[in-house]
């Protein structure tokens, strides 16, 4: 979803960060999903990241979610 409405896109990387064990977060990962969209004219890739837990690998997905998430 972006911006309220369900957004497709292609993932161009997957970045995941570690934090130490020690460290406030406690050894926690995140997994961010990254879509590289090409800007005219310069052929400049603009970065948009995604929150994985928040992605879903199709439409079904997440109209499940959607209409499960408040049961529960």
């Amino acid at each position: 979803m972006s911006q309220n409405k369900p957004h497709q896109f292609r993932v161009a990387a997957v970045e995941i960060t570690l934090s130490a064990p020690n460290s406030p977060m406690r050894g926690r990962s995140t997994e961010i999903l990254v879509e590289l969209i090409n800007t005219a004219p310069r052929n400049n890739p603009h970065r948009l990241t995604f929150d994985a837990q928040a992605c879903f690998a199709t439409k079904q997905e997440l109209i499940d979610h959607l209409f499960n998430s408040g049961n529960g």
